[in-house]
């Protein structure tokens, strides 16, 4: 909740603008930290990065680039192991039904193939890695095109938004982020504000005077002394001043969502949606009861709602790393071309027949190398101890890149430190699958029934893998159920499943149980279990089946090899023939 005079619009304005000027820069700190590690993960030198200047070599070792690369593809595999990975769970009668359950996943994968789904996930999870948050909003979007009576075929239904941490600020003392008032800024350009006024006519709040007051100070026009020192201290981030960002062609607007109370009234107004433009300028003020605006955490920090992330703590390694580096490089070439002491008058002549050098030292000089301490040479082990610090810093131990650890022998050792190595993405991914994922999913669905006009077709797979068109009703979106993520909580049961049947392969224990295992349901789990479970291939004794059917189909090919042996070949028939021309029949006329 934030307090200011609601009733004049201009106030309202402004105090919204200094609230996201206020909020923003009480996480500066953050936002440099941020900006640290974007320059370490695009940085292909150290001559962009703090303290490279020190080093005559600028060498540069990617660790946070790995890492972010490496947390990426686990976590993303981790959340969507499979296309299976969403579930659907009824809470009545009628939604438990395999049709319904059929019907809504079928439904949901249709609109994530056509919405990008895909796409916005991936930028979710790269912000989760980079930032330790990530923040998505499900809103409506309606890309048909009229021609005539005539609608085109696009897309139209829910879809989901990145929002970047850099454009969205709140209260970090809040209790949760549900509870909390946001602000998010968005850059559109003059079509693209023009498109937002016309559509929003019947709940803009902006008047025509001021549209065209917005429109002229993007001619060209100069703003006077007192214009330009008022507005300097709401400069949009991204200009240098706020004539540049009205050249510049671009619109900022500040969408306030939350609550506000009316010092002058003593009023408290609930679930507003407020936009302002050129945070001057009320754009839109309506009721919004639902935002539907989601955030992921890393590592939750106590009392913050901003997160840390897990490549903060690996910052300063690579730092160190670097500075090894390119310090024991500096020291190799003094090896080489080592400084040197010059005792008395020394005369130093160069004999370019020979390519030596000849010194003529008097009573007492000498020439001496200077070289460093030869103990930089072992700053490799160094680095090496260091590299695998930073991973296990991010949870990213060596065995998650394949190699094993020295001493390990059996695949039941191997197998526990994969578990325990993926027990910490585990956690995180379900964290971000109960924040993130499954509330989407859900206001996925309640945008669709808002948005609701008319009985949707959509492509349903049976069985048999056949391609069946399914129709989608207002009543099946109303269905007393939910989709479920299950990708984390099926990969990590998945883990400790495999763990249990590889100990029951390698010990003592599938002897001992043995007369007990039903081979049959032993099979069908190793095929769920390895994913083979679409392709249907193990089916009780059914390679005894095929072992009959082959023994049948040789019987008979022998059989018909065999019947063509005891026919004559045509070369036989030819010459039965010469021999017998009437085919056996009497040379005596009838």
């Amino acid at each position: 909740m934030i307090t200011l005079d609601y009733k004049n619009k201009e106030s309202l304005a402004g105090g919204i603008a200094h609230c996201w000027h206020s909020w923003n820069s009480q996480r500066v700190p953050v936002m440099d930290l941020w900006a640290e590690i974007d320059s370490y993960l695009q940085a292909t030198d150290t001559s962009s990065l703090e303290g490279g200047e020190h080093f005559d070599h600028k060498t540069h070792i990617p660790i946070l680039g790995e890492l972010h690369e490496d947390l990426i593809a686990i976590v993303y595999s981790t959340l969507f192991p499979h296309d299976d990975w969403l579930g659907w769970k009824g809470f009545e009668i009628n939604a438990i039904t395999k049709q319904i359950r059929n019907t809504m996943l079928s439904y949901i994968k249709q609109v994530h193939a056509l919405n990008g789904f895909s796409k916005e996930m991936r930028q979710l999870v790269d912000d989760l890695i980079r930032y330790g948050n990530c923040f998505n909003m499900v809103h409506y979007i309606d890309k048909s095109v009229k021609d005539g009576d005539v609608f085109s075929s696009n897309y139209s239904g829910p879809a989901n938004r990145r929002i970047s941490p850099f454009d969205i600020v709140f209260n970090p003392t809040a209790s949760s982020f549900v509870e909390t008032p946001k602000i998010i800024r968005s850059l559109v350009s003059l079509g693209e504000f023009h498109d937002l006024y016309k559509t929003a006519d019947t709940e803009t709040e902006l008047s025509k005077e001021d549209y065209k007051a917005i429109l002229e100070k993007r001619n060209g026009n100069t703003l006077d002394y007192s214009e330009q020192f008022k507005e300097n201290q709401y400069i949009p981030s991204g200009f240098g001043s706020i004539q540049e960002y009205y050249n510049s062609g671009s619109v900022e607007i500040l969408w306030f969502y939350g609550d506000i109370f009316d010092d002058t009234t003593s009023e408290l107004h609930r679930n507003r949606c407020v936009a302002i433009v050129d945070r001057m300028y009320v754009f839109m003020d309506k009721e919004e009861l639902n935002p539907k605006i989601f955030k992921g955490s890393w590592s939750p920090r106590p009392d913050n709602l901003w997160s840390q992330g897990p490549l903060d703590k690996v910052v300063g390694i690579n730092y160190m790393i670097n500075h090894r580096e390119n310090g024991k490089n500096d020291a190799i070439d003094k090896f080489i071309y080592p400084d040197r002491a010059y005792v008395g008058d020394v005369e130093e002549i160069f004999d370019e027949v020979t390519g030596h050098t000849k010194y003529i030292l008097p009573e007492g000089g000498s020439v001496q190398d200077i070289r460093p301490d030869s103990t930089v040479l072992t700053f490799d082990n160094q680095i090496m101890m260091h590299r695998d610090l930073a991973r296990q810093s991010a949870r990213l131990p060596q065995q998650l890149m394949g190699f094993k650890v020295a001493g390990e022998q059996t695949a039941t050792e191997y197998q526990g430190l994969i578990d325990g190595a993926f027990r910490g993405f585990i956690n995180k991914t379900t964290q971000f699958e109960e924040d993130v994922l499954e509330p989407s999913v859900a206001a996925e669905l309640q945008v669709a029934l808002d948005n609701f006009t008319s009985v949707i077709k959509i492509l349903e797979e049976d069985e048999q893998g056949v391609l069946l068109t399914q129709q989608v009703t207002e009543d099946d979106l109303k269905s007393n159920g939910k989709l479920i993520p299950m990708g984390s909580k099926r990969f990590s049961r998945q883990l400790q499943q495999l763990q249990g049947l590889n100990q029951l392969a390698n010990t003592n224990l599938g002897t001992i149980i043995g007369e007990h295992l039903d081979t049959f349901q032993l099979a069908k789990v190793v095929e769920e279990l390895y994913g083979f479970d679409k392709f249907n291939f193990i089916k009780k004794f059914r390679a005894i089946d095929e072992q009959v059917e082959r023994e049948k189909k040789s019987m008979l090919a022998e059989q018909e090899i065999v019947g063509e042996a005891s026919q004559p070949t045509l070369l036989e028939e030819e010459m039965a023939q010469m021999e017998d021309p009437f085919g056996g029949m009497s040379e005596e006329p009838v």
